[in-house]
């Protein structure tokens, strides 16, 4: 009987091109290469108070009305 598994290394995805790079994870790769001390990653994530209730900044409510008003 012939094997038909998939020889080492081979992947049936190999064949696939790769996509463009995420740009939100970019931003994180240049935070954890960023040499200044006093940054703060706020690139990805959820921000949540101390009750674990989700925390919506005003700048992103602010966003919101802005696209909401120019549709």
């Amino acid at each position: 009987m012939k094997n038909h598994l998939p020889k080492a290394g081979f992947s049936c995805w190999s064949e696939i091109p790769l996509g463009p790079a995420d740009p939100v994870l970019g931003i994180t790769e240049r935070f954890k290469k960023d040499a200044f001390e006093n940054k703060i990653n706020l690139g990805i994530g959820a921000y949540r108070d101390e009750s674990g209730k989700p925390v919506i900044m005003d700048c992103v409510r602010k966003a919101e009305e802005v696209i909401l008003n120019t549709k």
